[in-house]
């Protein structure tokens, strides 16, 4: 009980637009946390403050790892890795750094980039990073190389891709993957699609159906070819 009550009074230390909801939400992870985890909870939340991360990702990292029914042991696990990549983020991408943009760039550590990668996805742009690291994020999980990806993100924002672009792009290399091409090819493939249409002065509508190895769309249902 002493541990809520931590979570509680950290939480509602927050802007005061946001407070409400945040305190019932802590209010809900924290009463369906052991001890332990709920300690462990408040500490990372005392930290984040004093960093100045935000803490709704780790209080929706320990809410997801309760409702998946997952050991204490790996919430706790759970909760300090995240906070550690929201740091690390947070020190690449800088502190005036969003909420979406933090999130995304741990999720873009998470799956291999590194803060190099980061810092050069925000040195290509003077807008938000939110897509550029979302997308990032994707294409590595996807299977695509952390440099090669950052090297598509900048080509695309130096010519001028929008979010939705790069977003589609993220999208379409991991549904081919799913389809079983691999990541490098499907990458190529599309990123080529995305340059094309950035050529063309038109808005980027990179095809969405599937394609085969050799680049070429697939244009009726097939069974995707498959390399050992």
């Amino acid at each position: 009980m002493r541990s809520v009550a931590v979570i509680l009074v950290l939480v509602s230390c927050s802007a005061a637009a946001a407070s409400a909801q945040q305190v019932a939400f802590a209010a809900s992870v924290g009463a369906e946390l052991d001890s332990a985890t709920q300690a462990v909870v408040a500490r990372e939340l005392v930290r984040a403050r004093e960093r100045g991360i935000p803490v709704e990702p780790l209080l929706a990292k320990a809410r997801e790892g309760r409702l998946k029914r997952a050991p204490g042991e790996r919430i706790r696990f759970a909760i300090v890795a995240l906070a550690a990549r929201l740091d690390s983020a947070r020190g690449a991408l800088g502190s005036s750094s969003t909420l979406s943009e933090l999130v995304g760039g741990a999720d873009a550590i998470a799956a291999g980039a590194d803060v190099a990668a980061l810092r050069a996805l925000r040195a290509a742009t003077t807008g938000s990073v939110a897509a550029p690291v979302g997308t990032l994020a994707q294409l590595c999980a996807s299977g695509v190389a952390p440099k090669r990806a950052v090297e598509m993100i900048v080509a695309l924002l130096k010519r001028n891709a929008t979010p939705t672009q790069l977003i589609s792009l993220g999208n379409q290399v991991e549904t081919d993957v799913a389809s079983g091409l691999l990541p490098e090819e499907s990458a190529s493939v599309r990123l080529r699609g995305v340059e094309a249409s950035l050529g063309s002065g038109d808005r980027v509508q990179a095809t969405s159906a599937p394609i085969f190895n050799d680049g070429r769309p697939r244009t009726t249902p097939q069974k995707p070819t498959r390399r050992p």
